[in-house]
């Protein structure tokens, strides 16, 4: 399953890992007699997986070294395939990806982060 980043509508400075491919369904769920819980077609844990720029990147390199990386909302272990993603305060049920899936994410990661924080040329003050 292919995956991205994506920038958060609501929230400057804040960023989604979502499946790339999906129908764009919400819903609600029930998950026990006097529970439920809102889903979502994008999705690809039980759990939106997100947080900001620095834990993007973090997640990243974690990706690309094959080690562990956790923050309050975004987390991803890959150290053995498949490579797992999680929210660590919301998850129940793990994503999981091949690693050349997670890869691939960890690119897009770095550029897609490259071009938000990409500052204009500063002026050198002469006329």
């Amino acid at each position: 399953m292919k995956l991205k980043i994506v920038k958060c509508d609501v929230m400057d400075g804040w960023y989604l890992i979502e499946r790339a491919e999906h129908d764009g369904r919400v819903w609600v769920e029930m998950t026990g007699p006097n529970t439920s819980a809102l889903r979502c077609s994008a999705r690809f844990s039980d759990a939106d997986v997100e947080g900001t720029p620095g834990e993007m990147l973090a997640i990243a390199e974690a990706i690309e070294t094959h080690a562990e990386v956790s923050f309050r909302r975004c987390a991803v272990d890959a150290r053995t395939e498949p490579v797992t993603f999680w929210s660590p305060r919301n998850s129940q049920t793990p994503g999981a990806v091949t690693y050349a899936e997670a890869a691939s994410l960890a690119a897009e990661i770095r550029a897609t982060l490259a071009q938000q924080t990409a500052a204009p040329p500063e002026s050198s003050g002469a006329p």
